[in-house]
């Protein structure tokens, strides 16, 4: 089994996302460096690419990624792998991980 390359947090945050000029909302279940695990009604079909708008701070601008591949759907979930994000977004993503991670271990 492949073990990942990092490590992935349990969180309820809104997410926008578009495919094709379509926008949806949806809720990010778990999130990590590499992407996160979406709940949404209107679910993507694999293979897809979206851009997505992440809220993972309330009162803060979204995080924006602007290329996330959909990686598999079951039901209502479907998997984004992080393509492409900016270095000012994926600073921001990795520092709110790391509030996550200092969460965990207190």
């Amino acid at each position: 089994m492949e073990s990942r390359k990092s490590s992935r947090f349990a969180v309820q945050l809104p997410l926008s996302f578009t495919e094709a000029q379509r926008a949806s909302n949806g809720v990010i279940l778990n999130i990590s460096r590499e992407g996160c695990m979406v709940t949404a009604e209107q679910v993507p079909v694999v293979p897809n690419y979206l851009q997505l708008d992440m809220q993972l701070r309330e009162g803060q601008q979204a995080v924006r990624v602007e290329l996330a591949a959909v990686r598999w759907s079951s039901g209502r979930k479907f998997g984004l792998e992080f393509i492409k994000l900016g270095a000012d977004q994926q600073e921001r993503l990795a520092a709110f991980l790391t509030m996550l991670e200092e969460n965990a271990l207190s």
